[in-house]
C-alpha cells in the first residue's frame, strides 16, 4: 500500500492539485470525454500515448473519480494496460490492479486534512461522504488508507458490487 500512497503524493506534487482533470493532463495523460453506453471510462497506453476516456453523461463527481481511478491505472499499471483497460465497475475489490486504482483514487482525492475536518462532528463513511460529496465508497478506502497509516477507525470494507 505504501507504493500506491507514494505515488499519489508524487502525482499531485509534481503534476497539480486537487483538480484531478489538470493534474492528469500535466501528467502527460490526454483527458477525453466521450459516448461510452454503460462504460464508465477506460485507459490506454498505446505508442507511448496515454489516454484516460471517461463516459460523458456521468455526473461531474463520477467523471472525478472515474478520472482518478483511470490515472491510478496509468501511475501504477501502465505496462499492463497496453490495448486499455476496461471496465464498467468501479471499486471492485476483488481485482488487485481495480482496488490499487481505487486506493490511488482516495489518495489523490480525499487529502488528510480534508478528511480529518470532515469527520468533525460525524462518526460514519456515509455522512463523511456526504460532506466531501464523494461516493462512500472512496471514503472507504481512504479509512483503510488512514488505517495503514496508523490511525485508528471502525468500519468495513468498500461494496465490491458499487456501480455494476
Amino acid at each position: 500500500m505504501r507504493h500506491i500512497i507514494e505515488a499519489a503524493e508524487n502525482v499531485l506534487k509534481k503534476y497539480g492539485g486537487r483538480n484531478i482533470f489538470k493534474t492528469a493532463e500535466n501528467s502527460g495523460a490526454n483527458v477525453w470525454f466521450r459516448e461510452l453506453g454503460s462504460l464508465k471510462g477506460f485507459y490506454v497506453y498505446e505508442n507511448k500515448r496515454r489516454y484516460i476516456v471517461i463516459n460523458e453523461h456521468l455526473d461531474d463527481v463520477m467523471k472525478t473519480v472515474v478520472c482518478a481511478h483511470e490515472l491510478g491505472h496509468d501511475m501504477l499499471h501502465r505496462e499492463l494496460s497496453d490495448g486499455g483497460i476496461r471496465e464498467s465497475t468501479l471499486f471492485l475489490s476483488s481485482n488487485k490492479t481495480e482496488r490499487e486504482a481505487n486506493l490511488f483514487a482516495a489518495s489523490v482525492l480525499i487529502s488528510d486534512d480534508d478528511f480529518f475536518e470532515g469527520l468533525s462532528g460525524t462518526n460514519s463513511a456515509e455522512a463523511l461522504a456526504s460532506g466531501l460529496k464523494l461516493p462512500v465508497e472512496l471514503v472507504e478506502y481512504k479509512l483503510e488508507i488512514m488505517r495503514f497509516k496508523g490511525y485508528k477507525f471502525n468500519g468495513g470494507s468498500p461494496d465490491s458490487g458499487f456501480l455494476k
